[in-house]
């Protein structure tokens, strides 16, 4: 990701609203690789999918005009109905670390309105991406 003027609040720093931004086009980079949750196809009228719930957001260190970020994620719970992703933000060249954040996702039936637990499908194509079995 690199950092645009338009990213920038009047003090030349990476605004903190823009850095949901990253963690959100980093979930949707390991979605593609999971192959199961394409949200090029999902909507509210899907049979399943997962709703944000909580994100968080720890800076670091400032990120300026015209550096490239580089947005690390893993998936480091894998419950029932949910999953948390953590992630880490590095400056690519110094590897500085920039920022970290935290996002709850949940399983959720949006005909229903309700959270639903996790297919095993799915839990499956997770493990084999994180290379790890969750409890």
């Amino acid at each position: 990701v690199i950092v645009f003027f338009s990213d920038c609040d009047p003090m030349g720093h990476c605004n903190n609203a823009r850095f949901l931004t990253f963690f959100e086009h980093a979930r949707v980079q390991y979605y593609k690789k999971l192959k199961m949750l394409d949200l090029r196809k999902m909507d509210a009228r899907s049979a399943f999918a997962f709703i944000v719930a909580e994100a968080t957001c720890t800076f670091k260190s400032p990120a300026t005009i015209d550096e490239t970020l580089v947005v690390a994620l893993r998936i480091s719970e894998l419950k029932r109905r949910s999953f948390i992703m953590e992630y880490e933000i590095r400056e690519k060249k110094t590897r500085r670390l920039v920022a970290t954040g935290r996002t709850a996702q949940v399983m959720y039936n949006y005909r229903r309105h309700q959270s639903i637990p996790i297919p095993p499908k799915l839990r499956r194509a997770v493990e084999r991406l994180e290379g790890r079995k969750f409890p």
